[in-house]
């Protein structure tokens, strides 16, 4: 909490964040609207300068000073337009405020030339200089203290032009006060509404980064809820289905079947001699082979097939809207596959091998408790017949 409050602090004076590094972000959150403001101001600007060439004309005719004050004017208001259009392809100009700064303080040396050109204007001059120092505070975004420079700047020049035309002090000093309070104004102003914004925009970001927050719980809470399913529903070695798992959708697929008509066809699998290899290679060889028959399993039958750990070193399996005539062809060609595929082991091969007891669901069994146990005694018959076998049982 303490470190988040120090992140959000602002200066009371400069309404800028204390940390740098926040600082950049709210400028980089507020460039778009910055530019766009920026944009609209210096537009307003150069028309009215342009514009205000009229009352020239109207006091000095196409005299050689109307001449020089309206060349200036247009080269001025050049520069403005030029600025605004810079800043379509560079916007961090507009949140940076250095340019900004510098073409406020070289649009006041205009002002300093009607004062001496237009000495009959001298006191309109001078109130327009303070109407354009509240204005360039309120209309013009730039950071305040750029701002504040600049407007000081321009009440330097304006009263070092009036001391230079030879005005009293007593007026130099009359300009001073009177051009301070727009200053003031505008500088407080601007101070407030830079400390509201940046306050709006702390609010933004807390409330950003607790969604951020909430939503990376919830994705770290499905991802944990998915992991809990799945050691819910899976044995922890071979990623099968676990025995709850397996006669949850063993009842799912038999009232399917009942339903269409279909066939369902259950088999228990039985690793041959599984017992001599954790004798006589460890008992780390032994769940390479389960972990080996368990994906031989899954990648050989079909994705609607259902592939279970029965316990030890047997294994279910279900397979849906298959007959018993069907399932043994598929469970003899699973067992096929199964003896051409050896596990491999640091000091060489193992031969797997695997006894099927195969019989298809009947309307008679009441669970699946009934159909293992028919399928099991197949399985008996086959071990006690020489093992890799298919024993399909008729329900």
């Amino acid at each position: 909490m303490e470190v988040t409050s120090n992140r959000f602090r602002i200066s009371p004076f400069l309404g800028e964040f204390r940390d740098s590094a926040e600082e950049r972000a709210f400028r980089q959150h507020m460039q778009p609207a910055m530019v766009r403001h920026t944009r609209i101001a210096l537009k307003a600007w150069a028309t009215c300068l342009l514009l205000f060439g009229f009352l020239d004309y109207l006091g000095l005719g196409m005299s050689p000073v109307f001449l020089t004050l309206m060349g200036t004017r247009i080269l001025i208001a050049a520069l403005i337009f030029a600025y605004g259009y810079v800043l379509l392809s560079k916007p961090h100009l507009a949140t940076a405020g250095h340019c900004t700064m510098a073409l406020q303080i070289f649009g006041f040396s205009f002002f300093y030339l009607i004062y001496v050109l237009r000495p009959e204007v001298a006191t309109f001059t001078v109130g327009v200089i303070g109407l354009l120092f509240i204005s360039m505070f309120i209309f013009i975004p730039n950071r305040l203290v750029y701002t504040l420079i600049a407007a000081l700047t321009g009440l330097i020049g304006t009263l070092l032009t009036m001391v230079m035309a030879g005005r009293p002090t007593v007026i130099v000093f009359g300009a001073f006060v009177l051009l301070m309070s727009p200053i003031l104004v505008g500088f407080l102003a601007t101070q407030r509404l830079q400390i509201v914004q940046r306050q709006q925009y702390a609010m933004f970001t807390r409330a950003n980064d607790a969604n951020k927050e909430l939503q990376a719980e919830i994705e770290r809470r499905k991802v944990l809820e998915q992991e809990l399913s799945r050691q819910a529903t899976t044995d922890p070695l071979t990623g099968l289905f676990n025995r709850r798992q397996y006669e949850s959708l063993f009842d799912r697929e038999r009232e399917r079947s009942k339903r269409n008509g279909g066939h369902l066809s259950l088999c228990v699998a039985d690793i041959d001699f599984f017992k001599r290899v954790n004798d006589e290679h460890g008992h780390d060889a032994g769940d390479q082979m389960l972990k080996h028959v368990a994906g031989l399993f899954t990648s050989a039958l079909r994705q609607s097939d259902i592939v279970g750990r029965f316990g030890g070193e047997e294994f279910i399996l279900l397979l849906p809207d298959t007959s018993l005539d069907d399932a043994a062809v598929v469970v003899n060609r699973l067992r096929q596959k199964l003896s051409a595929s050896p596990l491999a082991v640091a000091d060489g091969q193992i031969a797997v091998t695997a006894t099927f007891g195969l019989t298809e669901v009947g309307n008679s069994d009441s669970s699946i408790e009934d159909v293992i146990r028919r399928a099991d005694k197949a399985l008996y018959e086959g071990k006690t017949g020489g093992r890799n076998k298919v024993v399909p049982v008729p329900c």
